[in-house]
């Protein structure tokens, strides 16, 4: 019996220990924090993953905009006539029992098809004057359809669980550079980046149909690295402000008396040159190679007119304003390598000089 007993507790020590088990980046992050404070004889926090909460999605409902569907209904008059079949086919589709269950992303594409065939139906019949009350509504509906599409086109991103997905944050941050491990997120920054300029080319300009579409979503679901990436920013964020803290503390200033080198300086030069530049900033470049293109398509995206105030205040909260993650990210890197500078400068090792004499 003690012998089961035994078993059951090493399994359940083995899972509770597989389930604390933190990612390489984090124990990486956190072995540098302790380096430092065992240098310093400092204090420091260990990052709250509930933290990132601060990052989730506003509900759907809030991020989307309420078209008004109805309005196909103006289009019924056409099923009466032989013109403009390719027209009334799209106007079927729309008004089906699946029509009214189409997918957000599917409807910008099938708006854009149904104003090019509007225009096509009114070439068709410009010269036909019993169409004269027919042409009238075509041009008012093709009006307000193209007025609309700013809302379809936000109401495609956020309807979509691939956008969903992609900006969401992930459960681990980034993994380790290594040799032989390709990390990049080209595919789906380079789709982030074509959605931006169809939407911030509408009204004027139509989106392409769903063959040209469809791709650029299948590239943000199969990216991992977006939803990784947020998370390393803000792990690494708190990370880096951890340790500036420490390298300002009075500590850290007393480290040379009167710019006389100390046991301690040379310890705390041995952790910036082992620890902090061979092991975190590779780290470090990872998420900025990362981050760049990330943040300049998102910075494309957020031109694009006609957001909700939550979709708007969402992509705000990742870059473009001073709390913003990529932006507040950039602050602590530079906060970080400055506080560097100083306390080694005060013991006279600058980085790339020959080190402590």
């Amino acid at each position: 019996m003690w012998r089961l007993g035994a078993f059951l507790l090493l399994a359940v020590s083995l899972i509770l220990s597989g389930c604390d088990r933190q990612p390489p980046a984090q124990r990486q992050l956190d072995d540098y924090l302790q380096r430092l404070a065992r240098v310093l004889d400092q204090d420091w926090q260990a990052f709250d993953r509930n933290s990132l909460s601060q990052y989730r999605m506003p509900e759907r409902r809030l991020r989307m905009h309420t078209v008004e569907q109805q309005r196909m209904g103006l289009f019924t008059l056409l099923l009466q006539t032989r013109h403009c079949q390719t027209l009334q086919h799209l106007i079927s589709e729309r008004n089906s029992s699946l029509g009214r269950v189409m997918p957000s992303s599917h409807l910008l594409s099938h708006d854009a098809a149904l104003l090019r065939e509007i225009d096509n139906c009114l070439e068709q019949i410009a010269d036909d004057p019993d169409r004269d009350a027919m042409r009238e509504q075509l041009i008012t509906l093709a009006k307000i359809k193209r007025r609309e599409l700013p809302s379809v086109f936000w109401n495609a991103l956020h309807g979509s669980h691939e956008f969903e997905y992609y900006l969401r944050f992930a459960d681990q941050p980034l993994p380790l550079p290594g040799i032989g491990l390709h990390i990049g997120d080209q595919s789906a920054v380079s789709a982030l980046e074509q959605l931006a300029a169809i939407g911030a080319a509408l009204p004027d300009t139509l989106p392409p149909g769903r063959a040209q579409m469809d791709p650029l979503f299948e590239a943000l679901r199969r990216s991992e690295r977006g939803s990784e990436l947020i998370h390393s920013l803000a792990l690494t964020r708190h990370s880096l402000d951890q340790a500036t803290r420490m390298l300002n503390s009075e500590r850290a200033t007393q480290l040379c008396p009167q710019g006389a080198l100390t046991e301690r300086a040379r310890i705390l030069h041995n952790v910036f040159r082992n620890v902090y530049a061979e092991d975190v900033q590779p780290y470090l470049a990872l998420i900025q190679r990362l981050g760049q293109p990330w943040q300049s398509a998102l910075t494309d995206l957020q031109q694009a007119p006609g957001q909700t105030a939550a979709s708007a205040a969402y992509l705000a909260s990742l870059q473009g304003t001073e709390t913003a993650l990529w932006d507040s990210y950039q602050e602590s890197l530079h906060a970080h390598n400055q506080a560097w500078l100083e306390v080694l400068g005060r013991c006279g090792m600058q980085p790339g000089g020959n080190g402590p004499g």
